[in-house]
C-alpha cells in the first residue's frame, strides 16, 4: 500500500491529503500520529472553509502543534 492508497482509506479530504503530499514534515508527523490524533485531525479539516484554513491546518501539523 502507498501513501495514496493510505489516504484513500483514510477518507481525508484532498486538500488535507495534498497539502501533506507536499509538506514532508508534516507527512511525517501525521505518520507518527495515534490513530485518535488523526481523527481529531480529520474532524478539524471536515470544517476548512478555505484554502487559507487548510494551509494553517498543515502548517500546525508540520509545526507538531496539537489538534485537540
Amino acid at each position: 500500500m502507498d501513501f495514496t492508497d493510505s489516504m484513500m482509506q483514510d477518507s481525508l479530504p484532498l486538500g488535507l491529503a495534498f497539502g501533506m503530499a507536499m509538506d514532508e514534515k508534516a507527512l511525517n508527523h501525521y505518520s507518527r500520529m495515534t490513530e485518535y490524533e488523526k481523527e481529531q485531525l480529520l474532524a478539524k479539516s471536515k470544517s476548512v472553509k478555505s484554502k487559507e484554513e487548510m494551509q494553517q491546518l498543515i502548517q500546525k501539523l508540520r509545526d507538531g502543534d496539537s489538534m485537540m
